[in-house]
């Protein structure tokens, strides 16, 4: 073959194999999509589709069903169904959102890079900028909180707190001294705040016209603090977990791994709580005396948690990753498996009607079945979860035959029913 030929040659196999990779790439894209959307469980955690693949960084329900989460380039999802389905809101931002609090259903604020405030008074219906009072247009807000409709604060960079006392008409600078990076806080009532960091924690007492540093006992640079009532407290940061029943007078470390890398944190009450990060969720329901882990059923980083009860929460993270749970997170034990306790009648011919009485049979057939030996049943005459009545196989062998009841818990026990002529 001449020269020119065998350089045309590899030219159409060298395009051939880039189409081929081309269309590899696609359709692996396409499967992490179509991955990233599937609805899937974690035990007590069930994973929703958010329909996107971009970073979620925070969630607030405003009751039990409404809810919305944020993320990057001005992401603004909402449920109005506790999660079974998430609509995406206009915001005509592009910048992205770290946090974002609904004191009720319909009022809800979200704050983000270079100062952005969001304000909606129709539960995201509209969303609208309001001007966060800063000279300093290029910090990031980390975190917002309100207690009402109107009293609400913000925190962020370069020991930034803004505070608002109408709904965010107007916010105001409340602290000149502080420098530190914050990056949470949580307020128990329009009085009682706390807000965590890169130096540890700051509290105030008087709705935030002063503040004041608190002693935590440990130079850990703090993500996330939640306060359920004005005593109770926990704080997360490096893998670890402070907490204090005294209002933060004192803090104790309660738990320390740095593989975990926690980034937030939240409790419902004084006993139950949950901290998220990497692909970890943990649990505490004796206000974090004894932790156990939860499965989440994903791999991908954990970046926010919202509970409105001690049952009902939601986890937000990475690839759009939202999590929901409505038992608190606890997978849930495997059901047990059928017995049976007696055989009516004990014997008879193929074709008799027999009664078996027992437990945990299902409330209605399904995928479960019943054999006579080797024998499947295929007349059944009614199924509860205590008593099936059903016709002896047609094929079932002449003389002892092990019945038993078989569903997707498993197995039954063996009762002898002897098949007569």
């Amino acid at each position: 073959m001449p020269r020119t030929d065998r350089q045309a040659g590899q030219r159409r196999t060298r395009r051939l194999l880039a189409v081929v990779l081309v269309l590899l790439v696609l359709c692996l894209a396409l499967a992490a999509s179509a991955f990233a959307f599937r609805s899937t469980s974690g035990g007590g955690w069930v994973q929703q589709v958010s329909g996107t693949t971009w970073n979620l960084n925070a969630v607030s329900f405003g009751d039990g069903t409404h809810g919305w989460a944020v993320g990057d380039l001005g992401l603004v999802l909402a449920t109005s169904d506790g999660g079974a389905t998430w609509n995406r809101q206009i915001t005509n931002t592009t910048t992205s959102l770290s946090a974002v609090s609904f004191p009720d259903a319909t009022h809800g604020w979200a704050v983000g890079d270079s100062g952005t405030v969001l304000v909606t008074s129709n539960g995201g219906a509209t969303w609208s900028k309001q001007d966060s009072g800063s000279t300093d247009g290029f910090y990031k807000l980390a975190a917002v909180t309100f207690t009402d409709s109107s009293h609400g604060w913000a925190i962020g960079d370069f020991g930034t707190i803004i505070t608002t006392s109408n709904g965010g008409a107007t916010w105001s600078v409340q602290t000149d001294d502080v420098d530190s990076i914050l990056r949470d806080l949580s307020f128990s009532d329009a009085s009682h705040g706390w807000a965590v960091g890169s130096d540890g924690v700051l509290a105030t007492t008087n709705g935030g016209a002063t503040w004041s540093a608190q002693s935590m006992g440990t130079d850990v640079q703090l993500d996330a603090v939640s306060f359920p009532d004005a005593t109770h407290g926990w704080a997360v940061g490096d893998g670890e977990v402070i907490a204090t029943t005294d209002g933060g007078i004192t803090w104790n470390t309660l738990f320390s791994e740095e593989s975990e890398g926690f980034i937030d944190v939240v409790f419902t009450d004084a006993t139950h709580g949950w901290a998220v990060g990497y692909d970890t969720i943990l649990a505490t329901t004796d206000g974090g005396a004894t932790w156990g882990v939860q499965n989440p059923g994903t791999t991908h980083d954990l970046l926010a948690v919202c509970f409105t009860d001690a049952t009902h929460g939601w986890v937000v993270g990475e690839n759009g990753t939202i999590l929901a749970t409505t038992n608190g997170g606890v997978t849930p034990p495997p059901p047990p498996a059928p017995r049976i306790t007696k055989l009516t009648p004990v014997s008879g011919k193929r074709g008799a009607l027999v009664t078996i009485t027992g437990a945990h049979f299902g409330a209605s057939q399904g995928i479960s079945s019943v054999k006579f030996g080797s024998k499947a049943v295929t007349k059944y005459v009614s199924w509860s979860d205590t008593q099936i009545k059903c016709r002896v196989s047609a094929k079932a062998s002449v003389g002892a035959a092990k019945v038993t009841v078989a569903t997707s818990a498993g197995t039954s026990n063996t009762v002898l029913f002897r098949v007569k002529r």
